[in-house]
């Protein structure tokens, strides 16, 4: 009778080893197929966001990161022609630039913001409403300069506010250095104020939050540089951008 008890033990204990044995495996087995098939979604998700593939074959996210958000003000638009030449308007001249720009910022993935898409009106204060309502991380006006009296005088500049702030100041930099390496327009340097008085602000300047410049594209009284920003656009809207990207990679945004 004892012999038979302790082998009745014996066959339960084995039991229940085999069952604790069993669920551990399917317990691990469950969490290796949730966390592989949880990875396999969300590195699918990247690649329709990014469209790339490491050489493992692995889908890996590539592109900006949601706080880079970019505000491009075309200026002057609607009533405000600007500045003219050779049968060339800046207003539309800095449209088709900024959108030249938002293209190729938008196939890296960057959300970018216009202050006008069409050639309309807009005042100082809804540039800048547009910037600081979106909560853009940089905002980027894209002008035309002009001086009648030497038609000779080419090249990009910058103007930023009056108290030198160093990420615009840097902002600037990398834009016109592309302009030149990439689009061969001239780098006339980053300027405070306004061309008028270096001790005064544009208003985009003045009250924009985030970072924000002023690039003055070129002279549209200077052939070259009306060139280059009608017949040969697509290479300086890429220089831009590409300035524009290597800003947002330093910031870690890219």
């Amino acid at each position: 009778m004892k012999r038979h008890k302790t082998l009745r033990i014996d066959k339960l204990f084995g039991l229940a080893t085999l069952i604790c044995v069993l669920a551990i495996a399917l317990m691990v087995y469950n969490d290796f197929f949730r966390t592989t098939t949880g990875t396999g979604k969300e590195t699918e998700t990247q690649s329709r966001t990014s469209g790339y593939l490491n050489d493992n074959k692995n889908i890996e996210s590539k592109g900006a990161s949601s706080k880079a958000v970019v505000c491009l003000d075309a200026s002057r638009g609607g009533s405000d022609a600007g500045l003219a030449s050779s049968g060339k308007k800046e207003k539309d001249i800095n449209l088709a630039m900024a959108l030249a720009v938002k293209s190729k910022l938008e196939a890296e993935g960057v959300n970018v913001v216009m202050t006008r898409t069409t050639d309309t009106d807009v005042t100082d204060e809804d540039r800048v409403k547009a910037s600081n309502s979106s909560n853009a991380y940089i905002c980027v006006s894209l002008r035309m300069n002009s001086y009648n009296s030497d038609a000779s005088v080419s090249g990009a500049e910058s103007y930023i506010h009056t108290s030198k702030p160093t990420e615009a100041a840097e902002l600037s930099r990398i834009i016109l250095k592309n302009m030149e390496s990439d689009a061969g327009i001239k780098n006339r340097g980053v300027k405070t104020g306004t061309v008028g008085d270096a001790k005064d602000n544009y208003y985009i300047n003045a009250h924009c939050k985030s970072t924000s410049c002023i690039i003055d594209m070129g002279f549209i009284t200077n052939a070259s540089d009306l060139k280059k920003v009608t017949t040969d656009k697509d290479k300086t809207a890429q220089a831009i951008a590409d300035g524009i990207l290597e800003y947002l990679k330093q910031a870690g945004l890219y």
